[in-house]
C-alpha cells in the first residue's frame, strides 16, 4: 500500500491507495496549536493504526507549507522506514512546463494537473477551490499552459471582517435570498456568486487567448459552496489531487 499525503495551508488530506484506487480519506489541520515533529509523526501512526494497513511499500507528499515539510518526510522515514517522494517540478508527471519560474509552481497545481491530464481527456482546466482558488490549463499534449490565482471564499469572508469596521465574519453556506434582504445574505451573495462569476471569467478569457475549449475540472474544500452559482463546471472530482499523488507515484517508481 502506499500512502498519499496533501500538505495545504489550512488541512492536511491523507488516503492509502494501491495501484488502482485511492481509499480511506482523512484530514487534520495543518497548523495545530502542537504541530512539532510529534505530531505529524501521530497523525501517521493514527492513519496507518485506525486501517490496519499491511505492508507500505511506499508514500509520496505534495506540500504548499515548507515548513511542514520535514516535519512529515522525517514522520514517514521513521515510521514506516522508507524516504517518501517530495513533489516537485523536477518530479516525472506526464507534464511539459510552459512557464515562467516553474520552481514557483505550487506542488499541489503539479499534482492536480497531473491527475487532470490522465484521468480525463483533451484539454483540461482544473479549479482548485481551497485555501486560495487556483486554475491551471493543460492541453491534450500535456502541455501546463499557466492558469491563475485568486483569494478563495475563506480568506475573503475573513478579510471583509478584518478590514471593515461594521461587517461580520459569516458562516459560508448558500444565501437564503437574492437579492439578499440582510447583511449576512448581501455577503454570501457577494462571495459566493461573485467567486462564481469570477471563476467564469478567468475560464473565458485563458480559453479565448489559448484558442482551446477545455473540459472544467472541479476540486477542493469550497466546491460544493460554489459549483451550484457557477455555469461550465464539467466535472467535481473532490479527490483529484491524491489522484495525482497516486498517479506521480506510479510515474517515479
Amino acid at each position: 500500500m502506499i500512502i498519499l499525503i496533501d500538505i495545504g495551508n489550512t488541512n492536511i488530506t491523507l488516503g492509502i491507495s494501491d495501484v488502482n484506487a485511492v481509499r480511506n480519506i482523512s484530514r487534520v489541520d495543518t497548523r495545530h496549536p502542537e504541530a512539532g515533529a510529534d505530531y505529524y509523526q501521530k497523525v501517521l501512526t493514527d492513519l496507518i493504526e485506525s486501517h490496519n494497513m499491511p505492508v507500505i511499500k511506499g508514500a509520496v507528499v505534495c506540500s504548499v507549507v515548507s515548513e511542514v515539510t520535514p516535519f512529515m518526510h522525517n514522520a514517514v522515514k521513521e515510521r514506516c522506514n522508507i524516504t517518501p517522494i517530495i513533489v516537485d517540478h523536477t518530479i516525472k508527471s506526464g507534464l511539459r512546463f510552459r512557464i515562467n519560474n516553474i520552481h514557483a509552481l505550487g506542488a499541489d497545481r503539479i499534482v492536480n494537473a497531473a491527475a487532470a491530464h490522465h484521468l480525463y481527456k483533451g484539454d483540461v482546466m482544473v479549479i482548485d477551490f481551497g485555501t486560495a482558488t487556483t486554475f491551471c490549463a493543460i492541453t491534450e499534449e500535456g502541455d501546463y499552459l499557466g492558469g491563475a490565482i485568486m483569494p478563495g471564499l475563506g480568506i475573503s469572508a475573513e478579510s471583509l471582517k478584518e478590514k471593515t469596521s461594521g461587517l461580520p465574519l459569516v458562516e459560508l453556506r448558500a444565501p437564503e435570498s437574492v437579492p439578499g434582504i440582510d447583511t449576512t445574505d448581501n455577503i454570501l451573495i457577494g462571495l459566493l456568486i461573485g467567486h462564481a462569476g469570477a471563476a467564469e471569467r478567468i475560464i473565458h478569457d485563458i480559453s479565448k487567448k489559448t484558442k482551446k475549449t477545455f473540459s472544467v475540472i472541479a476540486t477542493g474544500g469550497y466546491t460544493d459552496l460554489v459549483s451550484p452559482f457557477m455555469r461550465g463546471i464539467d466535472y467535481i472530482n473532490p479527490s483529484l489531487t491524491l489522484e495525482g499523488l497516486r498517479i506521480i507515484y506510479t510515474l517515479n517508481c
